[in-house]
């Protein structure tokens, strides 16, 4: 970090034991007292967009914007284990984290879903206080696909073992039976994951009233904003809903197994949150 962002790492109290938070705090605050609540990704991507978190951080500061991050109940260095965790208790977990966000003193919060996160944000916008804005960085606006792609990671993992990867029938159909299963080291429980493949935008629309900021990186220029995505972001337009959809081209950081950092994506959040020009 640099020295115009103090960290203040604290346990704050959940809904189903302590979690851990990451403030990380500007050296003065400007006149909005704005801090920016990241939703984390699922799984591994939280962990892998760690690097960009700290990146966003640490210019947020210097315009006088805190970050806080909180590890969901069962994730990171909050207590609980993974197998433990449910969709709805993230959800809750999102609340806390933007009402000890008012208790540290800041007026205005914009929460950052990424990729999954994006949901849970949309989840918890309704019952979050002083709410000015969300901001979606590669958001996935349907649990169920995020699901399928998360289970091919088993399903992989076995035909490289020349084993049998099973389907993701038969995955569902052991989560049916009540118990978990394990992909990549993740212990998924079926709790978790009914919640997660019921969650989609269309369930989360109607309360939203603040604006929303939507981020599709791309690989070259060449790319183009996936159908789907632009037909939910003309599907919410239409329903009177603020949504500006912004691209960036950079790396797909979330799926990297190295470090790996998108700067455009952070100068854009950042000009985009401020009106500053962006950093060449």
């Amino acid at each position: 970090m640099t020295p115009s962002c103090r960290l203040e790492p604290a346990y704050i109290a959940g809904g189903r034991g302590k979690l851990f938070s990451l403030h990380c705090a500007p050296a003065a605050r400007n006149d909005r007292a704005e801090c920016v609540i990241v939703a984390p990704s699922f799984a591994e991507e939280m962990n892998r967009c760690r690097y960009m978190q700290t990146m966003l951080a640490q210019q947020l500061a210097g315009h006088g914007i805190a970050l806080l991050s909180v590890d969901p109940f069962g994730t990171g260095d909050s207590q609980g284990e993974f197998v433990e965790a449910d969709w709805q208790q993230w959800i809750r977990d999102i609340i806390t984290a933007a009402d000890y966000a008012g208790q540290l003193g800041y007026r205005s919060v914009t929460l950052l879903g990424i990729r999954l996160g994006a949901l849970l944000a949309a989840a918890a916008a309704p019952e979050v206080k002083n709410l000015q804005r969300l901001v979606f960085w590669q958001p996935v606006s349907n649990g169920k696909i995020a699901l399928n792609q998360f289970l091919r990671i088993k399903i992989a993992a076995a035909i490289g073992r020349d084993e049998d990867g099973g389907t993701t029938a038969q995955f569902e159909e052991e989560l049916n039976r009540g118990n978990s299963i394990q992909v990549a080291g993740y212990d998924v429980s079926p709790a978790l994951f009914r919640g997660i493949q019921a969650a989609h935008f269309d369930q989360y629309l109607s309360p939203i009233t603040a604006p929303i900021s939507w981020f599709t990186v791309l690989a070259s220029e060449e790319r183009s904003t996936p159908r789907a995505d632009l037909k939910t972001i003309e599907q919410w337009r239409s329903e009177g809903k603020q949504i500006e959809h912004l691209t960036s081209i950079g790396p797909a950081f979330w799926q990297a197994h190295e470090r790996t950092l998108a700067p455009n994506l952070v100068n854009e959040t950042i000009s985009h949150l401020t009106g500053a020009p962006q950093h060449e």
